[in-house]
């Protein structure tokens, strides 16, 4: 027999992310173990919700359907522990990144509805590496100089 309860336990570096996703069957409950960093929640109709900076002790909550990402501060790291409620198994939608809900939707119809041609959107969805841990700000810097660095001496 399943419980409907999921527990989690996430580490994150300094500057990154847990990529925006939501939880489609599922509210989630966190608790910030160590560190500092910011909670974003958006109501599901895309607007801002909530901005909220939180540090160590510091609760969270987050219903299903409400888009959310959780950064760590730039000065060090955001470790948080957490469980989702739910009576059936949950998925969360991730809506950036290799796991996004847009590489499930990839083709010509994807395209279309974003006014784009096949080969930008194709470009668009590969350029992010990372599914569900964005780097920060510094770490995307340095990749980029050194895909540019390869692309010139190639």
């Amino acid at each position: 027999m399943r419980s409907g309860i999921s527990i989690y336990l996430v580490n994150l570096s300094a500057g990154s992310m847990m990529a925006p996703h939501v939880n489609p069957t599922a509210t989630e409950y966190g608790i910030v173990l160590q560190g500092s960093g910011t909670i974003q929640i958006g109501y599901p109709n895309g607007s801002a919700a909530m901005n909220a900076d939180v540090k160590e002790g510091d609760v969270f909550w987050i219903p299903r359907y409400f888009p959310f990402c959780q950064i760590s501060s730039q000065s060090g790291t955001l470790e948080f522990f957490g469980f989702t409620t739910s009576s059936r198994k949950n998925r969360p939608q991730f809506l950036v990144g290799k796991s996004s809900v847009l590489q499930t939707l990839r083709g010509p119809e994807l395209a279309a509805s974003f006014g784009m041609s096949d080969e930008k959107m194709e470009k668009f969805l590969d350029a992010q590496r990372e599914a569900v841990i964005l780097p920060s700000p510094y770490v995307q810097k340095q990749r980029r100089e050194a895909d540019h660095e390869v692309r010139q001496s190639a």
